[in-house]
């Protein structure tokens, strides 16, 4: 994939990666995509609690899952995970477009080196308050961001698994000066515990599940003629075939993340498989 400057390696890249990243074959990816950050962090579950297996080789990641926030990010986990060598894209997001501009800000001030850019994560928030998902605030946003980070930058939308609408959102991104954009981010689903006194758990989901609807908005993007953007797939993918599944429908790279969650090491396995099918 071509990144306006940047060309990636490999087309399998890994996101929401662990902040303790270990083992080998990671510098295999093409890319780093890193957990989503906010500016200030937000106290909640770890990882470890926040996110719940709700059937086969599918995760509920809640609501209530706690978010680094930006300067953590840059003191400690950004040098962590620059060691595999790979490009580094950090994920942000805001409940506004100003604070999408502040984080970018902040961002480019503190580790504009050291990163090959911003991944934009829009998502609807969970409050009656929480900014609507318009293409023009989607256009504004990407904006804001673009225009806080170096040239050369990449400025990566990724966009919630809404078909019938990411086309619309899509076409924002690239007139908010976009350089890619990544199809999807995660669902969002109600999960009832098995025990009947419990409360529902509410989250996004993400894995197996969401594969068939994300492949959809890969393909969606990929038949509009007016885009002109490269195309990250994201969704459900454990093996090989996922991945040609997503670059057959249109995608030039894919993330991997909840594969990873299930069974560390899964995304570098695959950057190798990929580049042995190349060569057969």
């Amino acid at each position: 994939m071509q990144l306006g400057s940047l060309t990636l390696a490999n087309p399998v890249c890994l996101t929401a990666t662990p902040w303790e990243l270990d083992g080998p074959g990671y510098e295999q990816l093409g890319a780093i995509f890193t957990k989503t950050v906010t500016m200030e962090p937000h106290a909640g579950l770890p990882g470890d609690e926040g996110i719940l297996q709700v059937a086969d080789l599918t995760l509920l990641n809640r609501t209530d899952i706690r978010t680094e926030g930006a300067e953590l990010l840059v003191q400690e986990h950004l040098p962590r995970l620059r060691r595999f060598g790979v490009p580094i894209f950090v994920s942000i997001t805001a409940p506004g477009v100003p604070g999408f501009r502040k984080i970018a800000r902040y961002l480019q001030r503190e580790a504009g080196d050291q990163i090959a850019g911003l991944e934009v994560y829009i998502s609807a928030g969970n409050r009656p308050t929480s900014t609507e998902i318009t293409p023009r605030f989607v256009r504004e946003a990407t904006e804001a961001v673009r225009n806080e980070l170096r040239t050369d930058a990449a400025v990566i939308v990724k966009l919630p698994p809404w078909p019938d609408h990411i086309r619309a959102l899509a076409l924002a991104a690239q007139e908010g000066g976009a350089t890619a954009l990544a199809a999807t981010n995660t669902l969002k689903v109600l999960h009832l515990p098995a025990d009947p006194t419990a409360a529902p758990l509410v989250g996004g989901l993400s894995g197996e599940a969401l594969r068939p609807l994300a492949l959809r908005c890969v393909w969606e993007l990929a038949q509009d003629e007016r885009l002109h953007l490269p195309i990250f797939g994201t969704g459900g993918i454990f093996t090989l075939r996922h991945v040609q599944d997503y670059l057959r429908v249109g995608a030039q790279a894919v993330q991997v993340a909840s594969g990873e969650w299930l069974s560390p090491g899964l995304a570098p396995r695959l950057a190798q498989e990929v580049q042995i099918s190349v060569k057969a």
